[in-house]
């Protein structure tokens, strides 16, 4: 992998997670709009921190390259279910956001079949220490 590939990734994992990580910050400032909305769409209140935890720490996760595989999984799939949860309806709108969504979960599934790249946390614990253990991680979640 020579550095432009490996710069390339840095650069595509930091702006696959931009939107997550922004979301997830609006959602704690604003997290009693955020537990309503939740509620009209039929969604507990108890899921919130839960989708805070995945915004945030998924995000910075992925752009530092750690667990990519294993957290792009959960973020694919949120990508998914939340797309349908809060994107019904036949608008132009709703299908421009699922859309959105959707296009977010097949950059989430091209992380988990290609990896993070050279210059991440996985690659250098894989290399420092053996990494079996993130591999064995990683593998089961692929």
């Amino acid at each position: 992998m020579n550095k432009l590939t490996a710069f390339s990734c840095v650069v595509a994992r930091i702006l696959s997670v931009g939107l997550f990580f922004t979301s997830g910050v609006e959602k704690i400032v604003q997290y009693s709009e955020n537990v309503s909305t939740m509620a009209q769409n039929g969604v507990p209140a108890f899921f919130l921190p839960l989708v805070i935890l995945l915004e945030v720490g998924g995000s910075i996760a992925i752009a530092c390259g750690f667990l990519t595989r294993f957290t792009s999984v959960f973020m694919a799939a949120f990508s998914i279910i939340a797309g349908f949860l809060f994107y019904q309806g036949f608008t132009l709108p709703h299908l421009i956001v699922w859309l959105k969504n959707a296009s977010c979960a097949a950059g989430f599934i091209l992380l988990v079949i290609n990896g993070p790249g050279r210059w991440s946390l996985d690659h250098w614990i894989s290399t420092r220490f053996g990494g079996n253990k993130i591999k064995r991680m990683q593998n089961s979640a692929a």
